[in-house]
C-alpha cells in the first residue's frame, strides 16, 4: 500500500511539473507575441528548464536573434539542439540557418546547415526551402561559394 501511496505521489509532482512547464510557455508565448521579450525571457527559461522542447526551441530562437537578451550563439544552439533531441523537429530548421548564416557567432557549417534545412523543407517549411535555394545558386551571403570561388555549398 505504501508503494503504491508513493507511486502516485510521484505522479501526481510530475503532473504538476508539466501543468506549470505548460503554463509558463503559454505566459511566455503571450508576452514574445506581444513583443514584450523581456518579459517572456525568465517564463520561456523556465518552461524550457523543465522540459517544455517548444520553449527550448523559442528560446534557442531568442538567444539567437538578441530579443530580450544579448545574442549568444552558444546558448542558441544548445537550446536548438535540446529541443530537436527532445523531438521539437521545428527547430531544426533554426537550427539550420544558424548554421547556415553563423548569425550570433555560431561556426558555420554548411553541411549541417543543408542536412537539417532539407528535413525541414521535406516537412513543408518554404523559408528552409529559400535558405537551400539560395544555397545552392549562389545568392546573397552564399554568393562566395559559387563554383569557380571556393566551391559549392554542397
Amino acid at each position: 500500500m505504501l508503494t503504491l501511496l508513493d507511486t502516485i505521489a510521484k505522479l501526481n509532482a510530475a503532473l504538476a511539473g508539466k501543468v506549470r512547464s505548460i503554463t509558463a510557455y503559454d505566459e511566455a508565448l503571450a508576452l514574445y507575441n506581444s513583443l514584450d521579450y523581456g518579459k517572456a525571457l525568465p517564463l520561456m527559461t523556465e518552461a524550457a528548464d523543465m522540459g517544455n522542447t517548444q520553449a527550448m526551441s523559442l528560446l534557442g530562437s531568442m538567444y539567437l536573434l538578441g530579443q530580450g537578451v544579448k545574442e549568444d550563439g552558444r546558448l542558441a544552439v544548445q537550446w536548438l539542439r535540446r529541443a530537436l533531441e527532445g523531438g521539437y523537429e521545428e527547430a531544426g530548421s533554426v537550427l539550420g540557418m544558424a548554421y547556415a548564416t553563423g548569425k550570433a557567432d555560431v561556426q558555420r557549417d554548411l553541411p549541417a546547415a543543408r542536412a537539417l534545412l532539407e528535413i525541414a523543407a521535406s516537412r513543408g517549411d518554404a523559408q528552409s526551402a529559400r535558405m537551400l535555394e539560395m544555397m545552392d545558386k549562389g545568392e546573397g551571403m552564399f554568393a562566395a561559394t559559387r563554383k569557380g570561388k571556393r566551391g559549392h555549398c554542397r
